[in-house]
């Protein structure tokens, strides 16, 4: 009997609470145990509220803070870091994905290919290293025909991007090609195809503006927060062409030809696609930078940054801080990545 009581009376004081307590699933409401309830937006989108808590970046919590400059910079930079974390985690499963391909077409047992990205990849390329040695007399054996990956960034659209998170005309934003300009060149080109000055047909290193297309990265003279915006839109906006690859054997090299024709099969299977991704790894690794060199600014200014934000400033503090997380994980995305594309690279002798 005393038992039944005591259920009762904790059925009705949990139906008081749920009743006497602001919020249940609404904007800032306070759920079971006193602490914020999880809205679909982390954070709730409550101005002033534990947006970031959750340790996830969301550019749309923390109620209005865009409204001012400072806001609306820290927003598009958020926004960078969402995209750029999302592309870097794709490329990296496209990897892993790759080395999985070649272990099974090469024999490994399913066991040899299960773990992370880095630890898969270096089991393959370390088996690949293994048949080479007792299937052909060298690199040599393998007759190799490479086309590069061609990637393209285009510097007028940076150079547009930075100026709109700063606020200023494209003009006013410098925005150079760190590699071979494919356009215009208004100052010095160094290339054969090049004529430079006074916006001159260029194909080559461009010192001073390139008009048209960056093989390389495209740098921008602006704040930490907009540069590492411009750079991530810039990779993530950048047009590619993929790799070409076809291997054969030459027969006076083979040792064991069934191991050699696995090894072959495996190669063509799954090195293509690494290294049509290792075009795209410069102008990634170069905005992964940026949005590192970001991230560590807002957390070195601390209070100074995060207070002036008001009522959000716990919300922009979570963000801060999720910020920093994800543009760590971001840069340890892509040098996996560079890693394992190296590894492609070597094996099969396309240094291209």
């Amino acid at each position: 009997m005393r038992n039944r009581i005591s259920i009762i009376l904790a059925t009705f004081l949990v139906v008081l609470m749920a009743a006497g307590c602001p919020g249940g699933k609404g904007p800032g409401g306070i759920g079971k145990g006193g602490l914020p309830d999880k809205p679909d937006v982390p954070g709730g989108g409550v101005p002033g509220g534990l947006g970031g808590s959750s340790g996830m970046v969301d550019p749309n919590t923390c109620g209005n803070y865009a409204a001012s400059e400072a806001g609306k910079r820290f927003k598009a930079f958020l926004s960078a870091l969402v995209e750029m974390q999302k592309t870097t985690e794709e490329t990296v499963k496209v990897v892993k994905q790759s080395c999985i391909i070649i272990g099974k077409e090469i024999g490994m047992i399913p066991a040899d290919l299960e773990g992370e990205t880095k630890e898969v990849c270096a089991k393959v390329y370390g088996e690949i290293d293994k048949m080479k040695k007792v299937a052909i007399k060298g690199q040599a054996a393998l007759k190799v025909k490479y086309k590069p990956a061609v990637c393209k960034v285009d510097v007028q659209a940076s150079a547009k991007v930075a100026a709109e998170c700063e606020g200023k005309a494209s003009a006013d934003v410098k925005a150079t090609c760190k590699g071979k300009c494919g356009g215009k060149c208004n100052g010095k080109c160094k290339g054969k195809a090049g004529t430079g000055g006074n916006a001159g047909q260029c194909d080559g290193e461009c010192e001073g503006t390139c008009e048209g297309e960056c093989h390389g990265h495209a740098d921008v003279n602006a704040s930490a927060q907009c540069k590492g915006e411009a750079s991530a839109k810039a990779s993530l906006d950048m047009k590619c062409e993929p790799a070409e690859l076809d291997i054969s054997l030459d027969a006076k090299l083979v040792v064991d030809k069934a191991k050699a024709e696995q090894l072959v099969k495996g190669l063509k299977a799954g090195i293509p696609e690494v290294l049509s991704i290792k075009a795209r790894l410069e102008p990634l690794k170069y905005a992964a930078q940026n949005l590192v060199a970001a991230a560590g600014e807002l957390k070195d200014m601390g209070p100074k940054f995060i207070n002036s934000f008001k009522d959000q400033a716990m919300c922009i503090s979570g963000q801060v801080a999720a910020g920093v997380k994800a543009a760590t994980s971001i840069q340890a995305n892509v040098s996996v990545s560079v890693e394992v594309s190296a590894s492609a690279s070597g094996s099969v002798g396309a240094g291209g």
